[in-house]
């Protein structure tokens, strides 16, 4: 494919942009991200990436964990060197932190730089301001992953290089492209894996993706009837648990999939295929076909045939890719209609857009490029219009989908609770709803700056995101104190505790304190069922575990517990804030089990009591020591 062309809405070939122009888009951009994604915290999957990050630094602290013992998706990635490096020179809530911000930087620049070589600097700052409040989700089923983030993973930094890598690739840079592209793979492969099928798209014959496609189709297929192991199936027990415990990996039927959310990227790249300028035409086809097929797969795993290695794959993540792409699509759809069309365009992309999720808004689009497909077809549908649709008719077409498009726009978004928004310098808290905090700021901002002169914008832009990096630590006060108390001093308390790092430990109530408080191996966290996908072993261990713990504590349970399913591992009777004397016996009969940590006191049992220093809790614990426990 020959290198794209930076080109307007009209076609013309864009001047070269001085470089402090393109600083100050960045910062632009930058700054439309800090207020759009504030910091929360070490939360989500940044908790189990900060313990990738330390088991590194203390293999021999985590050897015995659950999480650790049988293998990690930490095996496939080298982010975790980086976290442990990063580690060594300064506190784990200071390293989350400036993760995070990285990761959020490295982010907005590789999407600033595919949407610059899509669609020149101005529409490509349009774009990435509209895709970066948008934060579209991603996923076959619950809509837990977003394409941005602003907590400590890998998949920020993974993304924003594929896209780099995709930028290089059509401006002809092959070389750094592939540079690029293989440090994603290093970072998370199985975030950049789909840039990198796509690229491969690009770079060869038409037929012959084709063909490869159904050769690799062919080949999983004879694989699976050969009984070759990594694609065998998983077995009933470990996919009911990863169906239920993490249904993003496997829905859990399909009912809970969100076909129009996956098939719309699909369907508004295809339209872009045939409606956005020759140049670009290819690239959006081939994100397409690779996402579809994609697509394909993943659906025959998680609802027929849930091969081992395929499952592990997770291919439904490029529908990341696809979803930035598709917007960036829309985009340069609208901008290349006649200045007469594009309002209507872009009222039109919008209200399919916001109507994903009813099974409306792909249908609409797929519709639309069948017509292209078949041209009597869409010269009918232009003489029906021109010879029957009166002006007047067509302002109340025109009025309906915009009242239409609005009200889905409420529905899309105004149905959030309000938000606590932080200023740091005052020390004052106001509650805001976050379409306002997080979308209409952002977006009013940046409009302002838009209006201000060349020379001018820059300077404001570089200010603005100044302020917003300000404000872009949104944590609580208890979060930043709790987060301060990770592994401050933890060989002191182990000691004051009487337990060695690396024995397990359980603690109620405490889902992160024998990982991030103590520094040492949990036995059944709720933290723990992230990845069950990627060993059997972690799976069926926790989960005999956390079933033991649900008998001992069955008499306890909340009215609203069944409404979860017993092979959720997050299941909050799983997780009880305390253990009675008699649980805690029962439990220690396990030797995989140490010790046993809880604020509240079980009658009848020795047990050490222990003052937490500083504000690492509000409370006393005691701890119940199971090697005198089984010895009694």
């Amino acid at each position: 494919m020959p290198p794209l062309r930076q080109r307007g809405t009209a076609g013309r070939v864009v001047a070269s942009v001085p470089w402090f122009h393109r600083a100050g888009w960045l910062a632009l951009a930058l700054a439309v991200w800090l207020l759009s994604h504030p910091y929360r915290g070490i939360w989500h999957d940044a908790r189990v990436y900060l313990v990738l990050g330390l088991q590194r630094l203390m293999p021999e602290a985590y050897a015995q964990d659950v999480w650790s013992a049988f293998g990690s998706q930490g095996g496939f990635s080298l982010f975790d060197e980086m976290y442990a490096a990063l580690l060594l020179w300064a506190p784990p809530a200071a390293v989350a932190k400036a993760l995070a911000l990285a990761g959020g930087v490295v982010w907005v620049a590789g999407l600033l730089a595919l949407a610059v070589k899509l669609l020149g600097w101005r529409g490509g700052v349009i774009a990435v301001c509209l895709v970066v409040i948008l934060n579209p989700s991603y996923g076959l089923g619950a809509s837990v992953l977003v394409t941005s983030e602003s907590f400590a993973t890998a998949r920020p930094f993974a993304m924003g290089l594929a896209l780099a890598g995709l930028a290089g690739w059509i401006a002809g840079q092959r070389a750094l492209a592939v540079l690029t592209l293989a440090t994603a793979l290093i970072l998370h492969p199985l975030m950049a894996m789909g840039a990198v099928a796509c690229i491969a798209a690009l770079a060869l014959r038409d037929r012959f993706v084709l063909g490869l496609l159904v050769a690799d189709l062919t080949a999983l297929v004879l694989g699976a009837g050969a009984g070759l192991a990594p694609l065998a199936p998983m077995d009933p027990l470990w996919t009911n648990l990863v169906r239920h415990t993490s249904a993003i990996v496997l829905p859990e039927d399909i009912e809970s999939l969100s076909l129009d959310r996956n098939l719309w990227p699909v369907a508004a790249l295809l339209l872009a295929g045939r409606l956005a300028p020759t140049g670009r035409r290819r690239f959006y086809q081939a994100v397409a076909l690779v996402t579809a097929w994609c697509l394909l797969i993943a659906l025959v795993v998680g609802l027929h045939y849930p091969a081992v290695l395929m499952a592990q794959a997770q291919l439904w993540r490029v529908g990341w890719l696809a979803t930035v792409v598709a917007l960036l699509a829309c985009f340069d759809v609208v901008t290349a209609q006649p200045a007469a069309r594009r309002r209507a365009a872009s009222l039109g992309l919008a209200f399919t857009y916001l109507a994903t999720g009813s099974g409306l808004g792909s249908a609409l689009l797929l519709t639309a490029y069948a017509a292209l497909l078949l041209p009597p077809l869409a010269e009918a549908c232009r003489a029906l219009w021109a010879s029957h649709g009166s002006k007047g008719f067509r302002r109340l077409v025109g009025t309906l989908i915009t009242l239409g498009t609005c009200g889905l726009a409420w529905l899309h978004f105004g149905a959030s609770e309000p938000v606590e928004i932080i200023w740091p310098a005052l020390n004052v808290a106001i509650e805001a709803h976050p379409v306002l905090v997080y979308g209409f700021v952002p977006a009013l901002a940046a409009w302002g700056i838009w209006q201000l002169a060349p020379h001018h914008r820059a300077m404001a832009a570089v200010a603005l995101a100044s302020v917003a990096l300000l404000l872009w630590d949104q944590r609580s006060p208890s979060t930043r104190i709790l987060e301060a108390g990770y592994l401050n001093d933890s060989d002191t308390l182990l000691r004051q505790l009487n337990i060695r790092r690396g024995e397990v430990v359980y603690w109620p109530g405490n889902d992160l304190g024998p990982w991030l408080t103590l520094g040492t191996a949990g036995y059944a966290q709720n933290v723990q069922g992230i990845g069950i996908v990627f060993s059997r072993h972690h799976a069926v261990t926790l989960h005999a575990r956390l079933r033991t713990i649900r008998e001992l504590t069955n008499d306890r349970m909340e009215p609203s517990d069944s409404n979860w399913s017993p092979w959720d591992l997050h299941a909050p009777f799983y997780h009880p804030s305390y253990l009675s004397s008699t649980a805690i016996r029962h439990l220690c009969s396990d030797p995989e089990l140490d010790h046993i940590i809880q604020h509240q006191a079980a009658a009848g049992l020795p047990a050490l009591r222990v003052e937490l220093p500083g504000d690492q809790a509000s409370r006393a614990v005691h701890v119940y020591h199971c090697a005198m426990l089984r010895n009694v």
